[in-house]
């Protein structure tokens, strides 16, 4: 019978035998270090998160070792001195000495756990932690030291010495520690059942903890570890009740009652795991609850858990990846391992680590998974390698490849995504794209498009929506046979048969409709295009607008004529341009003249084709751009002023960007624009109009006539007689041509903000005047998803949703938004943020450094470069000299002097590169040093409460002692 007082008695003589000398708190010192040194260890700040990541991966190890040291002498101790004798004498059951005892060394791994929590506030203090996620992962500390504490037990069960204890221990723990590791993706098939030897392992079951789950299967696991060897224990011990012939008899029903209930345990484990897909199987304790899949995604694979097809997810990630991607490579693994759970035996879920030059990097390859190249600073260090990152998934109805994530935000809806479209191509969203100038869709050429400015974008629609391409001419015939179908008033009504087959034709001349309509720059359609389009969004069909005053791309003939072409206010490229052949997407001049000015009065909007919007904020002040290298650092020359180019909508405190209430902009964080244009309601329109983006009060707007002007055709000479080098205008143009190839103003931008909040992104919905109908969404820049959108990107410190808007509204628009609510769902970083402010400083004074290290190089040049026209000027000056004397003086001065600058030039260059290697180097070294202080901080100041805890208790120790004796009998000093 369970008595609490004898096991109560047992267990605080065990503790207090532990905790009365100095050893047991040095192993308590000891081991609160190690989790220190292990937690911020330089992986740590190359992961740039704040959680315990490391300490995770390594704990089974350090228990592999602490564990034993605990219990190696709970009961080989009480062997070898004999008390054992007097401990089994006491009134008491065996049950009750192996639970106190079990206790004893629980408490002493808790109160190590306890101490070791004081990292934390190390923690806390350079980075925002999930504190629901800290929860977890300390429970799944304490649950598997649980585990290996009954191991231990049952090793110094089984002998006299401690040594031998602590081997034997260490040697019993490794079984469980180690089996994941060396069994990881082994399967034995039992019957119709797969076991998967991984998650018999410690490592299998401690993830779920260290993501933030609690789940049930984990905790039957560790708990049914410690019934299992405890009961293994309690056998040990009561073998002295046996007498010699009973231990033949005896043993063979032990063994029995020991398989039995593994047997339970097993089938009770098998349970836990067949119920994680269920509501109470398990518990996420994380702040986002980021594991509570969507219900979107939770139907999907509900769909695949009750047919008779087999799923197939591979998942390929790289090893060891850059910090940038640590991130994104935990949330692939947590969710392929959630959906392999949701989805039950249907889903056959395969995990792949891919090394560099790898077997598993071929396999990956010949998958579809392609690497994303990387160069990385660690150490001071440039690293180059290839970052695997990638979902395959397969079904009997086709295959569904994800090279790569390019946003953590939107892992659970591509795959979720994947998966509906493997199973059920049927209902997948037809999207219809129309030519015009600006080619969306690509431009085609004998039968075949090829790459463009929006291939990149095309490639992540592909992946999610049928693409159906109209020319401007299928399009304009596209309504025409809807007419012929109209019955006419004096024809006879058709007969039941006739009105069937009549019906089954128009529905599935219905089906040549899109489900959403796509039309990039609307201006450029010819007037029959323009016709079908207005009737085609009168008719109520779904229709998105990308409407942009000026499209951006690099288009050139030569370095010097870089510039814009097919922009709303050009006319149309005549046959005599060089573009006419690839940019024209009909030969007939553009409706309204390029003012798309009667679907703007279909719909009820104002948009001017001639105008040009701007904002102040700067969210990211390092940013520049990123421009071909035949710009230079001509950028204000060809593109006009840094200010005018970028528009960046975001929440600020003065300003919500974002339509809140609208699926399409409810989930967006930043967008990227590059000189959109605006949008806004007519006075007299009965449409409703509701914004979506808007970019603020502290914004303006810049007329064509002063953004955009038509080069001179140059001719660079020298004068002789002043030795100036000029330029003379061959062939100005007082008029925009077809031909011409704009460029913009290289003027500063000028003016105030006009107060006024402009919005570049609206849905236009409801019925208006007569019977028409309209389901618009309008955006005003067809840039923000282009190649050139993406190159800028790529020199920002966060990723824009430039993409997310469009296929937001494209799914918006088709009635389907289960996806988008999917796509919403954002997760906060859990990065060490107060850090990285203080790293921003030196990042900054390494910029600042650098910008004055560029500017003194351009002053450099520039002087140089006017010592030549001194030069020439001195020469031309001379009187002794004669004109060809002059001449050829002056020749031969600008070659040697072109000479000296291009010499003069490389040198600069190199020796600027060498300053910036420099700064960079110093600045690396200064975020290494504030890292070093960080984790000798943080290592010195964990053991401290233990320590101090040690000396006190030691010290009352010494002090009762000290009291206790007799004066006389102290030693005299």
């Amino acid at each position: 019978m369970f008595r609490w007082h004898v096991v109560s008695a047992v267990f605080a003589r065990n503790v207090k035998q532990y905790f009365s000398g100095p050893l047991g708190y040095l192993f308590i010192i000891v081991f609160v270090t190690v989790c220190s040194l292990t937690t911020f260890n330089p992986q740590f700040f190359a992961d740039n998160l704040a959680n315990l990541d490391q300490l995770s991966r390594a704990l089974p190890m350090l228990l592999l070792f602490f564990i034993p040291a605990i219990t190696m002498s709970v009961w080989a101790d009480e062997k070898r001195q004999g008390t054992d004798a007097i401990l089994f004498t006491l009134p008491a059951s065996d049950l009750d000495i192996l639970l106190g005892k079990y206790l004893s060394v629980v408490a002493v791994y808790t109160v190590s756990l306890l101490f070791s929590l004081f990292q934390l506030f190390n923690l806390s203090a350079i980075g925002n932690p999930d504190w629901g996620v800290i929860t977890t992962t300390y429970l799944g500390y304490w649950l598997a030291g649980l585990a290996l504490l009954a191991v231990g037990m049952f090793a110094s069960s089984l002998t006299k010495s401690s040594t031998i204890a602590f081997v034997l221990g260490a040697i019993f723990c490794a079984i469980p520690v180690l089996i994941g590791q060396y069994f990881r993706g082994v399967v034995i098939n039992i019957r119709e059942s797969r076991v998967y030897l991984e998650r018999l392992g410690f490592e299998w079951n401690l993830q779920d903890f260290a993501v933030g789950l609690v789940p049930l299967s984990a905790v039957i696991y560790f708990v049914g570890i410690v019934v299992f060897m405890l009961y293994l224990n309690l056998i040990v011990i009561s073998r002295r009740h046996w007498n010699l012939g009973q231990q033949i008899s005896k043993a063979p029903h032990y063994i029995i009652r020991s398989v039995a209930l593994a047997i339970g345990i097993i089938s009770l484990l098998y349970w836990g795991y067949a119920a994680y897909s269920k509501p109470w199987g398990r518990v996420d304790m994380t702040s986002e609850k980021l594991f509570q899949l969507d219900p979107v995604t939770l139907k999907v694979l509900k769909d695949v858990r009750n047919s008779d097809k087999e799923l197939s997810i591979q998942g390929f990630v790289s090893k060891d990846v850059p910090r940038k991607y640590v991130n994104t490579k935990k949330q692939i693994l947590s969710l392929l391992r959630e959906y392999a759970q949701q989805g039950g035996k249907n889903v056959k879920l395969r995990l792949i680590e891919v090394e560099p030059k790898s077997d598993e990097a071929t396999e990956a390859r010949t998958a579809g998974i392609e690497p994303r190249f990387d160069r990385s600073e660690v150490g001071g260090r440039t690293i180059e390698q290839d970052i695997y990152l990638g979902v395959k998934i397969t079904s009997s109805q086709g295959e569904v490849v994800i090279p790569s994530f390019e946003s953590d935000s939107s892992i659970e809806y591509e795959i979720s995504r994947a998966i509906a479209f493997t199973f059920d191509q049927k209902n997948q969203i037809t999207i219809g794209i129309v030519d015009t100038d600006t080619y969306f869709g690509g431009p085609q050429f004998d039968g075949r498009r090829v790459p463009w400015a929006y291939d990149s974008t095309l490639v992540e629609l592909k992946k999610q929506f049928k693409i159906k391409n109209f020319t401007q001419s299928e399009f304009a015939t596209l309504l025409d046979e809807e007419k012929e179908e109209e019955t006419k008033p004096d024809e006879k009504k058709p007969d039941e048969k006739e009105a069937d087959e009549t019906a089954k034709k128009k529905k599935e001349k219905a089906k040549k409709l899109p489900d959403v309509l796509l039309v990039a720059d609307p201006s450029s359609l010819d007037p029959m295009a323009m016709a079908t389009l207005v009737k085609y969004v009168q008719a109520g069909h779904p229709t998105l607008i990308l409407a942009d005053p000026l499209p951006f791309r690099w288009t050139y003939q030569h370095p010097t004529q870089i510039g814009v072409i097919n922009s709303p206010r050009q006319p149309r490229l005549s046959p005599r341009s060089p573009y006419q052949q690839v940019l024209s997407s009909s030969q007939m001049p553009k409706a309204d003249g390029g003012t798309a000015s009667s679907l703007l009065d279909a719909i009820g909007v104002k948009w001017d084709s001639g105008t040009v919007v701007w904002n102040l904020d700067r969210p990211h002040p390092n940013f520049k751009g990123r421009w071909p290298e035949y710009v230079e650092g001509q950028t204000k020359s060809y593109y006009g002023p840094t200010e005018n180019i970028f528009v960046f909508a975001r929440n600020r405190e003065s300003h919500s960007a974002f339509n809140q209430t609208d699926d399409v902009s409810r989930g967006l964080k930043e967008l990227m624009l590059i000189y959109p244009g605006s949008v806004e309601k007519k006075e007299d329109s009965k449409f409703e109009f509701q914004p979506l983006v808007s970019i603020g009060k502290d914004s303006g707007t810049i007329p064509w006539n002063r953004l955009t002007k038509t080069p001179k055709q140059e001719a660079r000479t020298l004068n002789p007689r002043t030795g100036e080098i000029s330029s003379v205008d061959r062939a100005a143009s007082s008029q925009i041509t077809g031909e011409d190839l704009l460029v913009l103003e290289p003027e500063p931008l000028k003016g105030s903000p006009d107060s006024k909040d402009h919005v570049v992104a609206a849905r236009i919905t409801g019925k208006g005047n007569g019977e028409n109908v309209v389901n618009v969404i309008f955006i005003t820049d067809l840039d923000f998803v282009s190649e050139v959108a993406y190159e800028q990107e790529a020199e920002l410190d966060s990723r824009t949703d430039n993409l997310s808007l469009l296929t937001n509204a494209l799914e918006s628009l088709s009635g389907n938004t289960d996806f988008v609510n999917l796509r919403n769902r954002r997760a906060s970083p859990r990065s060490l943020v107060r850090l990285e402010q203080y790293f921003e400083k030196f990042r900054q004074e390494r910029i600042d450094r650098q910008q004055k290290a560029e500017e003194e190089k351009e002053t450099r040049m520039a002087e140089e470069l006017s010592r030549l026209k001194v030069a020439t000027k001195e020469i031309q000056s001379d009187e002794s000299l004669s004109f060809m004397q002059k001449l050829q003086r002056t020749s031969q001065e600008s070659s040697d002097a072109q000479r000296r600058f291009d010499l003069r030039k490389r040198t600069l260059e190199k020796e600027l590169s060498q300053t910036i290697v420099k700064l960079e180097t110093d600045e690396q070294k200064a975020i290494s040093r504030v890292e070093d202080i960080t984790r000798n901080v943080a290592v010195l100041t964990a053991p401290i409460p233990a320590l101090a805890l040690g000396i006190f208790v030691l010290g009352m120790r010494y002090y009762n002692e000290q009291k206790n004796i007799a004066p006389q009998r102290k030693a005299k000093p």
